[in-house]
């Protein structure tokens, strides 16, 4: 059984595929990009010390709140704000291994951050 659960960590550490996800910046609209390795990801995120967020379906890659100090509002939730850029990506939980959003994920989770958007709800209470 051991033998069984080293060659998954070894295929998982291994795992070189591509990623889409979206990114999204301070004051612009999301965009689609494709990571070409599943490892650069992982990477950053261990370098960088990202937060990873629980996000309706997916999950929220920013920075962690340390770093969020002195940076600008991105998106507004009900009690919380995620402050910098970010990336939203699926994880499949079983397998604790990062997968790509599909054309709907994407196409929905677009919308509800342009909504989200904090420079949006700035302009819209000056109004």
């Amino acid at each position: 059984m051991k033998n069984r659960s080293s060659k998954s960590l070894i295929i998982k550490a291994n795992n070189t595929e591509p990623i889409r996800v979206l990114y999204k910046k301070v004051g612009q609209m999301p965009r689609i990009v494709v990571i070409p390795n599943v490892f650069i990801l992982k990477r950053f995120i261990i370098k960088r010390k990202l937060d990873i967020i629980p996000y309706q379906t997916t999950y929220i890659l920013c920075n962690n709140k340390e770093a969020m100090k002195n940076m600008t509002p991105n998106i507004v939730f009900s009690f919380k704000s995620i402050k910098g850029d970010f990336i939203v990506v699926n994880i499949d939980e079983a397998e604790r291994e990062f997968e790509s959003l599909s054309a709907k994920d994407v196409t929905w989770y677009a919308s509800d951050l342009i909504n989200k958007s904090f420079l949006k709800r700035g302009k819209n209470n000056n109004e």
